[in-house]
């Protein structure tokens, strides 16, 4: 039955072409959406020899992507898996990423740089085009472009000029409103404010208090003047504000004998909230011969998570992390103008980012019951003294001050018609330094009562780690692209590059050791813990190795991108469990390769008709990885080698297709439809392979009823109400999925004025 759907909702703009066959040529025809690179950075702002995806403003609002989890399979190889919160956002592509350390992939944000991925999720207004390049970006975007960039640019105030408005309501409690006001004062000024509200009340029930486990609340404003100075030197300032308060993590458990998921069942809060400020300064002096380019931006955010660990209805700990982050960036860019063959750009950034951690971690009642007292009734069958822990409560707060700064300098050169016409290269170097450190102090107290004979004696145990730990690298990225096209319509390429993801500090390794610490008090032939390889991880690299090819045929009705990859990562930052088997750490524990390919078709069909069809397969598996696995009271080393990287999927599918038809002297000015079929897997979600989900697929639609300034838009999405898992998590042994959202639909009213 799924399947008939599918192929009824694909064939649905066939259908309606019989309606109305008189219709002139002009109205018949779709015309692929012209594409612009507003980048500075780079040498070849067109037809660039590199794996990407533009998305324009028709695109993002027909395919319904109201954030950066929509990009999720709609572009090839990209997977950002669903977390339950907006905290953790981490895009896996090419089969790399990472939920533990840093991101594989950078965002920028009208040329901003995002430093954390807890800021990664908002909500999308107002959108003048996205690009996704895919492969190390490190030459001209440094630390953390190990896996691409996603560059998101919103409305300029010279592109439109009115009032947009518009409302939606949907099930699960959906309300949305966006609004926003675009004016040129003159030729040479423009200003914009625009702003959002979106409510939902949320998808799953938490069993134990039987109150949506993910109910969110968004919203947020954007103000933004853009100044024509001179004919050669234009100014554009931008104020964006987000805040987001939700309940979060709807984890349910996992039960292995009948493969299905609880509904949410635990008894602490689980939450997440946060407020984020972005001011940015782009200056811009341009003549015929140069661009010289200035971006300074600060970021500011504070975010509160609270969150149950053993996601159980027992009281076991429970984590409240509490992050404030202050972050400044500044980059110089300056590139060639002319329309030589040769081609050049030189930059110089630096940044400074603070970053402050407050993580308290609860052990509660049954986490002392069941956890911590069995270590001392098994030291006590061994023959030491009887000690029973008389707290109900036992806290480890925990406070991190990281500071991070480090700046770069990176070229790129191109020339064209190299010895023949046709023929150009791109080389590029970057040179990037960053220093790291953390100041640390955690503590905590035990009480007990120790039993001598006839006699109890009250005693504590109690234990400090304080102290301060830095890190520096150093990189080189070089990237060598070759490309040769046969006319302005179709080219090949062959391209080389290096990325990396820089290393850091895995703050929440300091309950682990502090519990170990307090264990371990007055045994003086317990090892000693070293915090700093405890804690200390090193940057992982990546080695692109890539073959493509990008044409476009009939009258650039059909545009097609074909690519093959190798990607030879080193240094993978993994989670492993510590020697002793309690607790895990960040280290750099393995070595993968990824080796796959993409295909992107963008066609006009004419009449109306538009089809885009986008695959990705990704072959990512461990080269080197062994990692030391609790079984019982033992310790065994376990080879992950041959084995596939988890939570990436080996296949993405995205088929959209589009109907747009306009009718002569109707009640409607023309319809518009959209169908988007999605398709992902398999994905294994965890290092031994032994749990995966297999490919799963979702459909998604919209029709538009356009008159006027006003539209109606009728949408669904998950329409199929397709059963899938979107995350995986381990506690005390248990294992617990996040199920994808089911089926939503609403209504969207839009006018523009």
């Amino acid at each position: 039955m799924k399947q008939i759907l599918i192929a009824v909702l694909l064939s649905f703009p066939l259908i309606v072409s019989a309606e109305d066959e008189e219709q002139k040529d002009s109205l018949k025809v779709i015309h692929l959406d012209e594409v612009n690179v507003y980048s500075y950075k780079e040498t070849m702002l067109q037809q660039m020899p590199v794996s990407s995806t533009t998305l324009t403003p028709n695109t993002i609002n027909g395919a319904q992507l109201n954030s950066i989890r929509d990009l999720s399979v709609f572009v090839p190889n990209l997977f950002i898996p669903d977390y339950g919160s907006a905290m953790s956002t981490v895009p896996y592509i090419r089969g790399v990423g990472s939920r533990s350390s840093g991101q594989s992939m950078a965002l920028y944000v009208d040329n901003v740089p995002y430093f954390e991925k807890s800021t990664f999720d908002f909500d999308f207004y107002d959108i003048r085009q996205i690009e996704i390049l895919r492969g190390p970006q490190g030459t001209l975007y440094g630390r953390n472009a190990l896996g691409g960039i996603v560059n998101i640019y919103t409305l300029s105030p010279f592109d439109f000029q009115g009032t947009k408005f518009s409302v939606t309501g949907g099930n699960y409690g959906l309300a949305k409103v966006q609004a926003s006001y675009y004016d040129k004062i003159n030729a040479h000024l423009g200003w914009s404010v625009s702003g959002y509200y979106n409510h939902v009340d949320g998808f799953f029930t938490n069993l134990y208090n039987h109150k949506k486990a993910d109910n969110k609340t968004s919203a947020g404003g954007r103000a933004k003047i853009e100044w024509l100075v001179t004919p050669n030197f234009r100014t554009q300032y931008i104020f964006n504000y987000d805040y987001v308060d939700q309940r979060a993590y709807p984890y349910g458990l996992y039960d292995p004998s009948t493969g299905t998921t609880a509904l949410p069942n635990y008894n602490d809060d689980n939450s997440y909230g946060r407020s984020m400020v972005n001011n940015s300064l782009l200056l811009e002096y341009t003549t015929d011969k140069i661009q010289l380019t200035s971006s300074t931006s600060h970021q500011y955010f504070s975010d509160d998570m609270k969150m149950d660990q053993d996601f159980s209805p027992k009281s076991y700990f429970s984590l409240n992390q509490r992050q404030k982050q202050q972050a400044l960036n500044e980059e110089i860019a300056i590139r060639s103008k002319t329309t030589s063959n040769y081609q050049w750009s030189f930059g110089l950034t630096t940044f400074l980012q603070y970053l402050d951690t407050d993580a308290p971690v609860a052990f509660k009642k049954d986490g002392i019951t069941d956890i911590l007292q069995p270590v001392f009734d098994r030291a006590a069958a061994m023959g030491a003294p009887i000690m029973t822990i008389t707290d109900t409560v036992m806290n480890i707060p925990g406070n991190f001050n990281t500071t991070t700064w480090g700046g770069a300098l990176f070229h790129q050169s191109t020339y064209n018609h190299l010895l023949v016409d046709g023929l150009s290269v791109t080389a590029g170097l970057r040179a990037d330094f960053e220093k790291t450190k953390l100041d640390y102090s955690t503590h905590s107290k035990l009480n007990l009562n120790m039993k001598m004979g006839p006699r109890t004696i009250p005693l504590s145990i109690a234990d400090t780690l304080q102290g301060k730990e830095s890190l520096q690298f150093s990189e080189i990225l070089p990237k060598v692209a070759l490309k040769y096209a046969w006319d302005d319509r179709q080219f090949a390429y062959v391209t080389v590059s290096k990325g990396y993801k820089t290393g850091g500090f895995n703050i929440q390794m300091f309950s682990d050791l502090m519990q170990t610490q307090l264990m371990n008090s007055g045994n003086p032939a317990a090892t000693k813990i070293n915090v700093a390889d405890a804690i200390a991880y090193q940057p992982e690299h990546s080695m692109n190795y890539e073959i493509g090819y990008q044409s476009a045929f009939f009258n650039h009705r059909l545009k097609t991108h074909l690519s093959l990859f190798y990607m030879d990562i080193s240094d993978m930052q993994l989670t492993k469990f510590v020697p002793s088997g309690n607790g895990r750490m960040i280290t750099n524990a393995g070595e993968v390769t990824s080796k796959g390919m993409e295909v992107s078709l963008q066609t006009n069909l004419g009449k109306g008709f538009g089809l885009d069809v986008n695959y990705g397969y990704a072959h990512a598996v461990f080269e080197n990885y062994t990692d030391s696995v609790k079984v019982g009271n033992t310790v065994e080393e376990v080879d992950y080698k041959g084995n596939f990287v988890p939570y990436a999927p080996q296949n993405t599918l995205c088929l959209n297709g589009t109907y747009t038809h306009l009718f002569n002297n109707a009640f409607i000015d023309h319809i518009t439809a959209n169908v988007q079929y999605m398709g992902t897997g398999k994905i294994y979600w965890d290092e031994a392979n032994s749990l995966s989900q297999q490919f799963y697929h979702t459909v998604n639609a919209k029709v538009g009823l356009v008159k006027n300034n006003f539209e109606l838009e009728i949408w669904g999405k998950n329409l199929l109400n397709t059963n899938y898992n979107t995350f995986y998590f381990e506690s005390f042994g248990n294992r617990f999925f996040q199920k994808g959202k089911p089926l939503q639909c609403g209504v969207t009213l839009k006018v523009e004025l």
